[in-house]
């Protein structure tokens, strides 16, 4: 399978890696509009031919898209007006905010769409081959475009998880809940530790611990009502009112209080204590 790589950001470079070193595919060019960033990534990967220019791109069984997500439509634009791209090849984006329809102008001139999303953060630094095995990666699109990168990531024991495209947004805010939002906790805490005189770093330790505790224990249970602790599931009103006092001034309130408001709804409390609660919380600063 020859393919080209569109974008030589993380994701791109670490996928062309992986296919690659795991002899899947060949990887014929990498494009992007730095070309000192395509040679880069040539050199770091070790195959392909660095591309400066999309017109230059030449022709391949499977094209990803691994661009900013701003940069797909225009990418897929200048593919399908300049015929880049040869009809029956199949052509993938890795949005995992957008649909495949982002690329329907190349669809309308016969290539096969689809886009593919591995939900994980892409870390600075050295490429890793192993990223994509046993890891799971977020599909929609036609279906000869999903039979090939189902062919494709096979050997990499990936799971391919399906998904109606008109839900790809409400999915990808879910996985900003469950990586970027986790770090704005973090933040958010160190903030408040400081406040108090606790060294930066002893904070930091604080909120790994608690953090790591509590993924412990969603890995357990499986459901995070379950996995929940503190004083909402105690319905603990004076702690509660307390927090509240100790934050009436900050910018933080507002926070607490809709966090507090969602958590509330996951605890077993009877309706009375959870409508003293709820009463509590949406009282204002």
């Amino acid at each position: 399978m020859r393919f080209n790589i569109i974008g030589a950001g993380r994701l791109g470079k670490n996928l062309a890696l992986t296919l690659v070193e795991h002899q899947i595919g060949h990887l014929i060019a990498i494009c992007n509009s730095s070309i000192q960033s395509a040679e880069l990534a040539v050199q770091q990967i070790g195959a392909g031919t660095a591309i400066g220019e999309l017109h230059a791109l030449p022709a391949v069984d499977l094209t990803f898209i691994t661009t900013p997500d701003d940069l797909i439509y225009q990418v897929a634009q200048q593919l399908a007006e300049e015929k880049i791209v040869t009809p029956g090849s199949v052509v993938v984006h890795c949005s995992g905010s957008l649909s495949s329809e982002v690329l329907n102008l190349l669809k309308e001139q016969g290539c096969f769409v689809a886009s593919v999303h591995p939900p994980k953060a892409f870390r600075h630094g050295l490429l890793d081959s192993q990223l994509f095995t046993n890891c799971i990666c977020i599909v929609e699109g036609d279906t000869e475009a999903l039979d090939l990168l189902s062919h494709t990531f096979k050997p990499l024991k990936t799971l391919l998880v399906p998904i109606d495209a008109n839900k790809k947004t409400l999915y990808h805010a879910a996985t900003v809940f469950s990586s970027n939002y986790l770090v704005t906790l973090a933040s958010v805490a160190t903030e408040l530790f400081t406040e108090t005189g606790i060294p930066s770093a002893i904070a930091q330790e604080i909120y790994l611990r608690l953090m790591h505790s509590s993924l412990t224990n969603l890995e357990q249970t499986n459901l995070p009502a379950k996995a929940l602790t503190g004083p909402l599931v105690r319905g603990d009103y004076q702690t509660i009112t307390k927090h509240l006092a100790a934050l009436q001034d900050s910018k933080f309130n507002e926070l607490y209080r809709a966090a507090a408001l969602v958590t509330l709804s996951l605890t077993n409390l009877d309706d009375e204590k959870k409508l003293i609660l709820h009463q509590l919380l949406e009282k204002t600063a």
